[in-house]
């Protein structure tokens, strides 16, 4: 009986022994949505140990379906032509529901398998290679924010996004009420069995600030996992809350009101131990530094403090995003950082050495997970290559402070030019990918302005709705 994922010496005898019909492959574009094909056992099969073929607009076009023909990267060829998904074996799961099909996860790279680096479960890869050089491992969890509607995905179409029914007992915003939770009660208990048997660990779920806000914490996993458990993760919501006749959404601003974000818990500890001794030493902690923050933790965050500016566009990447990024909305809005400080973009805890962690609160719901995780460990290597100083921890509240120098970026151009401007960023990141994802950023406004009905309007616009409501 074969219980673990296959390999590619048993994956036939896999299959066969646990009566697979389909395989549906899953690959993340730059936007964060979730692409793939069902495929027959047989054509599955048949592709390994390379991969299926997808147009190259899978990781060139936008969230409209429009091509991005103005501008190139060095992966395409100099026409429209495939690239393909190489599956990683690994993730192959039984689908919880339909066993007849069974789930994989992959990562674009060209016809003959050679590596396109501009995918973004490979730009993570990547980094955390590089970061393992150091000597150091992530171990990251992502909390998941959403709204739910007592109508279907159709009905709220059909109204313009006009007439939306929270999954709540009132109009008012509330936090961790038991009585709208128990109303998503049964909602919840379907995700959480189908999460589970992906082997995706939760630790809680909890009526959120909004109005019909959920939030869902996953349990840590090294940042290639987690980043793959949330991509699976929405892809359950939206299917439970599709067969359920409800719809959930991960757009930011939806409503006025609170907004939906996606906070990252990140530490660090020593990989060569754990590789050689099974000992999990964490490296964050100091017990004789007045913070309890080790000398590798202050340059550590020094890096995430630094590259802040330039790290957004990745952490909010729609228009939408930053209509989340205002005061007294809970989310972040002033460079800094702080010890259990949640107005903070950097909230810093340190009880102890194994609970010593960084919480990473600028992220959007709709970021992309493994986009996201790269530009946090590429901050990190950055102050920790350049030894930088992590100044003072911030004493005040975030919000309601004068204008100023330390404002994070408030839309998608300052956030864009912020990028730019950070050449060292760009570097860690890849500078040919992040010079493509600023392009993308750039042609993103360009059809919000010109294709928005009313692109100044201070409430989510139609565009918005129907590029980030049901698609991310």
């Amino acid at each position: 009986m074969l219980t673990s994922a296959p390999s590619l010496e048993n994956v036939a005898e896999w299959m066969s022994e646990k009566g697979i019909r389909a395989v549906r492959t899953m690959v993340t574009d730059l936007h964060g949505q979730p692409l793939g094909k069902y495929l027959s056992v047989a054509k599955f099969l048949s592709d390994l140990p390379k991969a299926h073929a997808f147009s190259d607009l899978a990781l060139a076009g936008d969230l409209g379906g429009t091509p991005h023909l103005t501008f190139w990267h060095s992966f395409r060829t100099p026409m429209l032509g495939d690239i393909a998904a190489k599956i990683d074996l690994s993730t192959c799961v039984v689908d919880p529901v339909d066993s007849e099909t069974a789930h994989v996860i992959g990562q674009f790279v060209q016809m003959d398998g050679s590596v396109i680096d501009l995918c973004p479960r490979t730009q993570l890869s990547r980094l955390c290679e590089t970061l393992a050089s150091h000597g150091i491992g992530v171990r990251s969890s992502m909390e998941l924010e959403f709204f739910l509607f007592d109508q279907t995905y159709d009905a709220i179409r059909a109204e313009g996004y006009s007439t939306l029914s929270p999954c709540a007992l009132t109009s008012l915003q509330s936090i961790y009420t038991l009585r709208d939770a128990y109303r998503a009660n049964s909602f919840m208990q379907r995700v959480t069995r189908q999460v589970e048997a992906f082997g995706i660990e939760w630790e809680a779920w909890s009526d959120e600030n909004g109005n019909g806000q959920i939030e869902l914490n996953l349990a840590p996993l090294a940042p290639l996992a987690m980043a793959d458990a949330v991509m699976r993760t929405r892809q359950v919501i939206f299917e439970v809350a599709q067969s359920m006749g409800l719809a959930a959404s991960f757009m930011p601003q939806i409503k006025p009101g609170h907004a939906n974000g996606m906070h990252i818990h990140h530490s660090l500890h020593d990989v060569n131990r754990e590789r050689e001794t099974g000992v999990f030493e964490p490296l964050l902690f100091d017990a004789s530094d007045s913070h309890h923050l080790s000398a590798l933790a202050m340059r550590w965050i020094a890096g995430l403090h630094h590259h802040l500016p330039a790290s957004v566009s990745l952490l909010c990447p729609s228009i939408n995003s930053f209509r989340r990024l205002r005061d007294f909305s809970a989310a972040p809005t002033r460079q800094g950082w702080g010890l259990d400080h949640k107005s903070a973009p950097l909230r810093v805890l340190s009880p102890s050495p194994g609970a010593t962690r960084i919480e990473h609160r600028v992220g959007s719901s709709d970021l992309n997970p493994y986009l996201a995780m790269s530009a946090i460990i590429a901050s990190g290597l950055c102050g920790l290559d350049a030894d930088l100083e992590l100044p003072p921890p911030m004493q005040h509240t975030g919000w309601g402070q004068a204008p100023g120098a330390s404002d994070l970026p408030s839309d998608m151009v300052l956030a864009s030019q912020a990028l730019a401007n950070d050449q060292t960023f760009q570097q860690y990141l890849g500078t040919e990918n992040a010079k493509y994802w600023l392009k993308t950023r750039r042609h993103e406004w360009l059809s919000f302005q010109e294709q928005a009905s009313e692109p100044s309007s201070g409430a989510p616009t139609l565009w918005e709705f129907e590029r980030g409501f049901a698609k991310l």
